[in-house]
Parts: structure tokens; sequence; C-alpha cells
């Protein structure tokens, strides 16, 4: 399963629905093939996040993605929003009065300083993340920080370095992870399904108009398609494959110095495979994945960051689609996971461990040497 070890998660019977298909049934020139449908019930890694027990969580932001997050914890979870917190007291009470928060802060600072709250979730821009995060450990806090991580690999270390510190939970907010198709491909790939893996691609490319000082273009805020979308492809590949043993890179600067878009071939000499993962914020791509072995291979459907299916397509020919459906966003099950090891006295998931997302900004920081990204606070912490 690569270097990083899969944590162990909690069984919960789940009802899924299988399509399998044998290539041998082809009738005639038009490759008819008669498919046999199932609904099964299969005892899954796949957590109820209803189950997870309730903590006090405050938000730091208000943008899209404390949107969603916050949609999850009411619809998907027994998660409290105790409070929100941002520099616009107006935006703060705004998201309070809609997501039904205890509390709204005006400032970074009163949110960190409420009693009331376990723990944080990081909503910030990329560059604001480290600083939140930071603050919150210092505040006794824990912390569930939004992707990417950090702007570098420095400044995850800096994190990972105080939360062990502080023995405060730490953890990347890289939902995908989490979801039921994930865990799902997970245990295919470790029931040795697939066989050995050899390659494997993902991409997820998002067309954003010109906005030099919007999140996506501007360097302040650690834009670029990298740090913003590239991260899903590469964790993803990393989730399967574990790190990298080289990378190769290319990417298109925009005006501003960010990438408009990336490719990396991120590869594994030991076992000889490679993987590709493709990122752009100035066109749509698919927002699809496949990892393929000896065996066979698996597509994720878009979006296969986000809450999807499986395709599996094994060598003897059967054809099996696997879907599970969720309460909310999707964001839930990591949510979940969160309260639940904090519950159980733990610091970290083993799942999305912060060695491993030291170890991601690595990958990361060397993809942008490569290409040619800097930002301004990458000296910071070096």
């Amino acid at each position: 399963m690569g270097e990083f070890e899969l944590g162990s998660s909690r069984s919960d019977p789940l009802v899924w629905r299988a399509q399998t298909c044998w290539s041998k049934t082809r009738q005639g020139r038009a490759g008819i093939v008669r498919c046999e449908r199932s609904t099964v019930s299969a005892v899954n890694l796949i957590p109820d996040p209803f189950t997870a027990p309730p903590l006090n969580w405050g938000i730091l932001g208000t943008g899209t993605i404390a949107h969603a997050v916050a949609d999850a914890m009411a619809n998907g979870t027994r998660q409290r929003l105790a409070a929100v917190g941002s520099r616009s007291p107006a935006r703060a009470n705004e998201f309070a009065a809609q997501f039904g928060a205890e509390r709204a802060h005006g400032s970074p600072e009163d949110l960190m300083a409420d009693d009331g709250v376990d723990i944080v979730y990081i909503a910030t821009p990329n560059s604001a993340h480290h600083a939140g995060a930071r603050a919150a450990l210092l505040a006794g806090k824990h912390v569930l920080v939004e992707k990417p991580f950090t702007l570098n690999q420095p400044e995850a270390r800096d994190l990972a370095d105080l939360a062990a510190e502080r023995k405060a939970f730490l953890m990347e907010a890289m939902w995908t992870r989490f979801l039921p198709q994930q865990i799902k491909l997970r245990q295919l790939i470790a029931d040795g399904a697939l066989g050995e893996l050899v390659t494997a691609w993902a991409d997820f490319g998002s067309f954003n108009p010109m906005d030099a000082e919007g999140r996506f273009y501007s360097p302040n805020l650690g834009g670029g398609s990298l740090l913003d979308l590239g991260i899903y492809p590469v964790s993803w590949i990393v989730n399967l494959f574990g790190l990298p043993g080289s990378i190769r890179a290319s990417g298109l600067l925009t005006q501003t110095g960010v990438d408009a878009q990336m490719t990396a071939i991120l590869e594994y000499p030991a076992r000889e495979a490679s993987a590709v993962a493709m990122s752009s914020i100035v066109v749509d791509t698919p927002w699809e994945a496949v990892v393929a072995g000896t065996r066979g291979l698996v597509k994720v459907p878009r979006p296969f960051w986000g809450p999807s299916s499986l395709i599996i397509e094994l060598a003897d020919g059967t054809i099996e689609e696997w879907t599970a459906a969720v309460r909310s966003t999707g964001y839930e099950y990591e949510l979940a996971e969160v309260a639940t090891r904090i519950a159980a006295g733990e610091t970290f998931s083993p799942e999305m461990a912060p060695a491993e997302s030291v170890a991601i900004m690595g990958v990361l920081d060397a993809i942008r040497a490569q290409i040619g990204v800097r930002f301004p606070g990458d000296n910071t912490h070096a």
C-alpha cells in the first residue's frame, strides 16, 4: 500500500449497489453485454458520521469551503457549530445566522479565545493556513486545517512540531481520504483485487477568470493550480502509491507568476510504477481518476475528489459499479473521523497524519521548484 500505513477504521454495515457484467456474454457484432444488477449487504470500513461523538467547533473563515463544512456539520453529523470567526463582523454574524452558530466573532483572536470551542477548522486562504492553525494550537485548540496544509514544507513541519509539543490533534482537511469510495478503493487494493499497482492518473482543472488579487492568481495568497487544485490528484496518488522516488513536472505560469496549469509524473522506480497528476485554473478538465494494476483497474468518475462512485474492471472481464450515498456534502466523514479520534484521546488520524502532510508538502515544493513558482512567504520558515 505504499509508504503510509492505512489506519484501522470502524466497521459498519453498508448497503451498496453493484452491477456485474461478464464480457463472455457478448452477442453479435454490436458487442451487447448482459448485466445482472444486485443489491448487496456488505460489511465495510465505512463509518456512519452520526455515530461520532459531538465536539464544539469553531470555523475561521466564511468562504465557500466554510459553508460546505458547516452544512455537513449540521446535516450529516452530530457536531456542534459553537462559533465562527472572521475579520469582518458582518460576515461572521451572517454566517452564524445561516448555520446556527452560537457565537460570531469579529476577529480570529476572539475565536481562539473562546473557551466554548474545542476545535477550530481553518478555512482561510492558503497563505493564512499556517498562521491561523498556529494561533489555534497556541490557544489550546485542536485543529483541522483546510488543504493545502500550508504554503510549503517548513511551515508544515512547524505546525506538526507544535501540535506534538502541545499534545493537540492536528489534521489536514483532505476530505477525499474519508469518503466512502476512497475507503472502498483502498480496501480493494489491500485485498489484491487489482494486483500490483502499475500506474494512475488524476486531473482537476477548473476555469477561473483572471483576477490578479484573487486567491487563484495572487502569489500573496498562495495561488495557482497546484496548491488549490493539484493537491487533490497528488494526495490521491500518494494515498494509493506512497511517496514518489522521483518527480518530473512541467507547467505554464500566469502573468502574476503562479502556475496556470501543471503536470507532474510521480515515479516509483522500486516498484516499476508511475502516476500522473494534472491541474489547471485556465481550463475545465474531466475531474476523473484511474488506477490500474496487473489484475484490473478502477475508474473514479467526476468528481473523483468528492462524493463519487467506482467502476471496477477486472482482467477476467468482470465490470462492477460501486456507489454509496452520502447524507450531506461529504465533508461529514472527515468531521466524524476527527471527532472520533479526539474523543478517544488521540492526536492524529492514521489516514491523514501530520507527518504525511509534511511529506506531501515536500512533494508540492519539489513540483513548484521545477515549474518556477515561488511565494513571498517561502523564506519565512526556511
